[in-house]
């Protein structure tokens, strides 16, 4: 994040934080064991990987927690942090394979946008919140984070 911050703010560019969370993660790690939640997590990270371009950042943060980011935009971020959010959510659409058993999930996306003149941890935060307030939305829900200093204002739910 730091480096992609550096670039930001030395070419002018912005960033894009998605902070997701999975619904339902809990009950597949309660049926099939931590082993079987491992295995589920890296089929997600599988399927998140084929909707982001190579230089953008998907990481597993804890638990079934993931943040992608979204580096070097200079047009249209918010049109293509909703895009990759969607995509996202089609990632879940079709179920998870687990032993033979089919399971399914969902996920809920916060998005903060700032620029070099943030700070990575005030966008991690506000993405993580407006995740939690995706959570609170219902599942399968995006919502945008409430401004960040030197990010556009954005605070819906879509």
């Amino acid at each position: 994040m730091k480096q992609a911050f550096s670039r930001s703010q030395r070419n002018g560019t912005q960033l894009t934080l998605l902070f997701l969370d999975l619904d339902g993660f809990k009950l597949v790690n309660d049926k099939f064991g931590h082993d079987g939640g491992d295995e589920v997590l890296q089929q997600v990270a599988s399927r998140l990987r084929e909707v982001v371009r190579c230089e953008d950042t998907l990481a597993r943060v804890g638990g079934d927690e993931f943040v992608l980011l979204l580096a070097d935009q200079d047009k249209n971020v918010k049109e293509t942090a909703e895009l990759v959010a969607r995509k996202c959510l089609e990632v879940f659409q079709q179920p998870f394979e687990l032993k033979g058993q089919m399971c399914r999930l969902g996920v809920s996306i916060g998005i903060a946008i700032g620029n070099g003149e943030c700070l990575p941890d005030k966008l991690l935060i506000a993405a993580d919140q407006a995740m939690y307030d995706a959570k609170e939305a219902g599942q399968g829900n995006i919502c945008w984070a409430n401004a960040v200093k030197g990010s556009p204002p954005a605070s819906d739910i879509f």
